[in-house]
């Protein structure tokens, strides 16, 4: 069961190797583990002086592949106060988008919407990237924004905008969708990210710069990079 349970959540993992599976075949393996590793803890209690190791084994399994995707899952099915949208993992992240570990900190925001919504530009700029990427990006977007600045848009079920096309701040620029990613239903989201420079590696977290929802009637400013939300509140 244990070696089951590890490639289990090595697929899970990466999502490199789950965007060729079957969308709800995770999901499904992943409830059935959640089973068998809540029964072999139990069943380790009784069993906790002579097999202390698998106690140990079975604690962790427990709160990695159950207890915490449990609580994220709670957080991610609960309104959010003040109607924005839920960020299902947060740049510099060690749990993906579904509350599972990854092997690698989170590049940016992954923040939650319908499958088919519309994927909004976070700011005005220019398109630069209009592609599928075919990697774990998917469908990707990306606006070139006052010098030095970019943010890249990914997992888009479509594309709305060209390349050199100029954006404005809420236009559509795609859909949420599961491009390069396949997440569980219910964790559909665009990934969002800022970049400085030519350097993709060059990275900072999108939330202290996104100042709320997009509204057509508010003046946004100018002197420096903020954001709205990339999907409808």
């Amino acid at each position: 069961m244990w070696v089951a349970a590890a490639l289990v959540f090595a697929v899970s993992s990466s999502p490199s190797i789950a965007q060729h599976l079957p969308r709800l075949l995770l999901p499904a393996v992943g409830l059935m583990g959640a089973v068998l590793v809540t029964i072999a803890f139990v069943r380790s209690l009784g069993r906790l002086r002579r097999t202390f190791m698998q106690f140990v084994v079975s604690s962790v399994a427990l709160v990695f592949l159950v207890v915490l995707p449990a609580i994220h899952l709670q957080r991610a099915l609960m309104p959010s106060r003040d109607r924005a949208p839920r960020a299902l993992a947060g740049f510099g992240d060690w749990f993906g988008s579904e509350g599972y570990p990854i092997f690698r900190r989170h590049r940016g925001l992954d923040v939650q919407g319908r499958p088919g919504a519309d994927v909004l530009a976070a700011a005005d700029g220019r398109i630069s990237v209009a592609r599928d990427n075919a990697d774990l990006c998917g469908l990707i977007v990306v606006i070139d924004h006052e010098p030095p600045y970019r943010t890249v848009y990914c997992h888009l079920s479509e594309i709305a905008v060209r390349v050199g096309e100029g954006v404005k701040r809420g236009q559509r620029i795609g859909a949420v969708g599961t491009s390069g990613q396949r997440p569980w239903p219910g964790f559909e989201h665009v990934h969002l990210e800022v970049q400085r420079g030519d350097d993709i590696n060059a990275i900072e977290d999108p939330l202290p710069r996104i100042v709320g929802c997009f509204d057509e009637t508010q003046q946004y400013n100018a002197e420096r990079l903020v954001l709205t939300y990339p999907v409808r509140c």
